[in-house]
């Protein structure tokens, strides 16, 4: 991790709100089109506000960030496992290639979107470009069985600034922590542990400067975050087996 690199929002706090009005017509046409991405992104937006809070970063602005992140998986929703039904596979008999080159590009179809839509701001959809940064499309890579994991790789830039740095981390935790408590399997605190340690072994936040009591932070408020949204569902669960 390198020379700090806060960037500071150059939006006006009224068109941050107006994006992020539930009638904006590009999120009306978002959630339409993929209400799984959609659930997603707001369970998202939780998260980063909670780890804005804590880090003292602009929270409409974060917001904005986890809301539109996936924006671009409107032009092929089934493409992606949270719109699809059940019973629906859409990349059985697909190669892994394809399916990775056929998922990987919502990054550049997000920037696009994005862009032609004045009102969001350069930050905004730099902060978007870069939440994946290099990192692998383990499902496709492991079921291709190669050795090379570049193939399977994101070809997008990694991380720059702290803001995008929260963002990759929390996508990254909310979508582990919804499938581990499909499983029930889930730790909230190993979760977050084990994808933030993960990101930095793989050289993902390396142009990113965080303190370590940052780091103490996040993890803190991901963890009370994991804990509200879960844990009255474990307790159901286990009303239900005492009974």
């Amino acid at each position: 991790m390198s020379e700090e690199n806060v960037k500071e929002p150059e939006q006006s706090q009224s068109s941050l709100q107006q994006l992020l009005d539930s009638k904006y017509p590009l999120l009306q046409e978002f959630r339409e089109a993929c209400p799984g991405t959609h659930k997603h992104s707001q369970g998202l937006a939780g998260m980063v506000e909670a780890v804005a809070l804590e880090l003292d970063l602009d929270v409409e602005f974060m917001k904005v960030g986890a809301y539109y992140h996936d924006i671009g998986k409107m032009f092929n929703p089934k493409c992606f496992t949270e719109n699809q039904l059940e019973d629906e596979d859409y990349h059985k008999g697909r190669k892994p290639e394809t399916s990775y080159q056929l998922i990987t590009r919502h990054v550049s179809d997000s920037v696009m979107v994005l862009l032609n839509d004045r009102n969001f701001p350069r930050e905004v959809i730099e902060m978007v470009s870069q939440h994946h940064g290099t990192t692998v499309l383990k499902y496709f890579y492991t079921k291709s069985k190669s050795e090379d994991d570049s193939a399977y790789r994101y070809k997008t830039t990694k991380p720059t600034t702290v803001e995008a740095m929260v963002l990759m981390v929390c996508d990254v935790v909310e979508a582990s922590s919804r499938s581990l408590s499909q499983s029930g399997k889930l730790d909230p605190n190993k979760v977050i542990n084990d994808s933030i340690q993960g990101l930095i072994d793989d050289g993902q936040l390396d142009d990113v400067t965080v303190k370590l009591g940052d780091l103490k932070k996040i993890k803190h408020a991901l963890a009370k975050e994991l804990e509200g949204i879960y844990q009255k569902r474990v307790d159901y669960e286990e009303a239900k087996e005492e009974e």
